[in-house]
């Protein structure tokens, strides 16, 4: 039998803002409102920088974004070279592209917070339309709606763990490492990794948590993701972070070790049940496993279409629970 190649699912989503971003120049404009004159600086720190020991307050300047687009031309040719780039370091010529569309499951769930809703406000790169609709017209990119891109990706990683066949989840995105399967980082890795398994969690020379598997997945579980705004412990009043995950899971050996750290972890949190206006403004009322499965719903990438998981379900078959 021949040897199928192996297949390249990009992330478009981050492969567009890459190239867009990589094609323009951010400033701002400070304008002294008191005396009318205006300077420009590359970032509002460096503006802060400038200000120190001087007697001119922050308040009294009107500060504006600029934004200085290249060609379109070059955010393109940047877009195609790290396709190049990702095919040649996995070594096939074959790739799908997917970008995310409408109505992401995710913004129905009942989170206490808006899903991405720290993103509101923030400047978009300029040329974002024009190298999304090259991906769609050149490269054949396929528009995911419902889910996120990054869903569909981890779905065909898992075609490839039950086919046999190397389909590789090609993003920059830190979850991918808890997504069973081949995954490449184009930005870290130089050839594919094959993520299965419990997997590990480690620091990083600079004392950075890093790791792989589904440990990876449950530290993202408890302590959130401030890119995605979602923070396990709002509702608490608690600070969780990625040391204290660290501590907890990096010497756990099983699955139930796991889940039972885990589940002690959010019954410690939310001991009685809570009440709260959810993303959307419906009316809450839910106990510790009800905020744990918001919270992996919202972390848990996909594997097939309607895969959901029922923490409550897993956690009694691991012996964590006592079926009522």
């Amino acid at each position: 039998m021949t040897k199928r190649k192996a297949i390249c699912c990009i992330d478009g989503d981050l492969l567009v803002f890459k190239a867009s971003a990589s094609n323009e120049e951010r400033s701002i404009k400070a304008l002294h409102k008191p005396s009318g004159r205006e300077k420009v600086f590359k970032h509002r720190t460096a503006l802060k920088e400038f200000l120190e020991g001087k007697d001119f307050p922050l308040s009294d300047f009107e500060i504006t974004d600029v934004q200085d687009a290249g060609p379109i031309s070059h955010a393109l040719q940047i877009a195609k070279q790290i396709i190049n780039n990702i095919l040649k370091a996995c070594g096939t010529d074959r790739y799908e592209i997917y970008l995310s569309g409408e109505d992401n499951f995710r913004d129905a769930l009942p989170l206490p917070t808006k899903y991405k809703g720290n993103r509101d406000g923030m400047l978009k790169p300029l040329q974002i339309a024009d190298v999304r609709d090259y991906l769609i017209g050149r490269h054949k990119a396929i528009i995911v709606n419902g889910r996120e891109a990054d869903d569909q990706i981890s779905i065909r990683q898992w075609d490839g763990v039950k086919s046999g066949q190397k389909i590789i989840g090609c993003s920059t995105d830190k979850d991918s490492m808890g997504t069973e399967g081949w995954v490449f980082n184009w930005d870290k890795m130089k050839e594919p990794v094959l993520i299965k398994g419990l997997g590990d969690l480690y620091l990083d020379d600079k004392g950075k948590v890093r790791g792989h598997g589904n440990k990876w997945k449950y530290l993202q579980w408890i302590v959130g993701d401030s890119i995605d705004g979602l923070n396990p412990t709002h509702l608490a009043g608690l600070k969780y972070g990625e040391k204290s995950a660290f501590n907890l899971l990096s010497n756990l050996q099983t699955e139930k070790e796991c889940w039972k750290s885990i589940h002690d972890l959010y019954l410690s949190w939310y001991p009685d049940k809570i009440e709260y206006t959810d993303q959307n403004g419906n009316n809450v009322v839910a106990d510790y496993l009800d905020i744990a499965q918001v919270y992996w719903d919202a972390v848990h990438m996909l594997r097939w279409e309607g895969d959901k998981v029922d923490i409550r379900n897993v956690m009694v078959k691991l012996g964590v629970l006592h079926e009522k």
